[in-house]
């Protein structure tokens, strides 16, 4: 280190210094009101809009909504979660923490029930800053580390697009019959133009919200009434209703009442209570011969 960098002018280096000082605060808020308090109101302070996170949970989508996603499941998968920084360091627009993440598994996790496991496990984090608010993040060892502790290491992220949760395996399908009220089949369109294209987003946060990795909307003609089959898959169904059924979420309120209009109930609601199709006889290929579904 040169002498001119060890003597600094006294404007730049407490100017230096408070910038630091500032950024450093900001990544303990992450922790202190976030992550071990449940605030989520400080979610817009403290995140840029566009903020990156290298590391994300498997089925995390982009931007503030996937940091939203990532705290609400690890909060609802181990309730008692909290977390130490065991020490921080930040130089210009980066803050380095060492953190030791401790919780008990009372809750469903990226589709693992609940087990009452207390995992321990540590971790490094680097952050970066811009104009007081967090752009990006860096895990090192974070989510492979909690991961492993429950036995997913095959879902650990190495960087966005890596690993996601499948839709096969554990997921199981269900299916409800919806009669569309009359006069209301061109709503029923609109409805499912919103989803599949200006509410697009908020529909797939919401889905991953809930555990659902499947969901769809056939209508069909049966003699003078209109019918829509409902189609769902989730680790639980049952409870993936009870989620969007009780969700406090503004768009899971807005979904609720546009199906509403056009059906006259919740779906999500008629799946909580176990009103479902009674299944019968299934078939699917396994060899490979059926490569793909066209759909008019």
């Amino acid at each position: 280190m040169s002498v001119q960098t060890l003597i600094e002018s006294p404007t730049e280096g407490v100017a230096g210094r408070s910038v630091e000082e500032r950024n450093k605060n900001i990544v303990r808020r992450v922790f202190d009101e976030f992550v071990n308090r449940g605030d989520f109101t400080v979610v817009d302070e403290i995140y840029r809009p566009d903020m990156v996170d290298h590391q994300p949970l498997p089925g995390a989508p982009e931007g503030l909504d996937g940091v939203r996603y990532t705290i609400a499941g690890l909060r609802e998968g181990f309730p008692d979660l909290h977390v130490t920084i065991e020490d921080m360091s930040a130089n210009a627009d980066h803050v380095v923490i060492h953190n030791t993440w401790r919780g008990t598994h009372h809750g469903d996790f990226l589709g693992l029930a609940p087990t009452g496991r207390v995992i321990e496990f540590r971790g490094v984090v680097v952050w970066r800053l811009q104009d007081g608010r967090i752009a990006e993040r860096w895990g090192i060892g974070v989510e492979s580390n909690m991961l492993a502790e429950l036995g997913l290491r095959r879902l650990a992220p190495g960087a966005r697009g890596a690993a996601r949760p499948r839709a096969g395996g554990s997921a199981r399908p269900v299916t409800n019959l919806l009669p569309v009220l009359p006069g209301r089949a061109e709503q029923w369109r609109a409805l499912q133009a919103q989803l599949a294209g200006p509410r697009l987003r908020d529909y797939e946060a919401s889905r991953r919200r809930v555990g659902i990795v499947r969901e769809s909307f056939w209508k069909q003609e049966a003699g003078d009434v209109e019918m829509v089959v409902h189609t769902l898959e989730a680790r639980d169904p049952r409870l993936a209703g009870r989620r969007l059924r009780d969700s406090d979420h503004p768009f899971d309120g807005w979904l609720r009442e546009a199906a509403r209009a056009v059906y006259g109930a919740d779906p999500w609601a008629e799946l909580a209570a176990g009103r479902t199709a009674e299944r019968g006889h299934g078939w699917a290929s396994v060899g490979g011969e059926l490569t793909s579904v066209v759909s008019a």
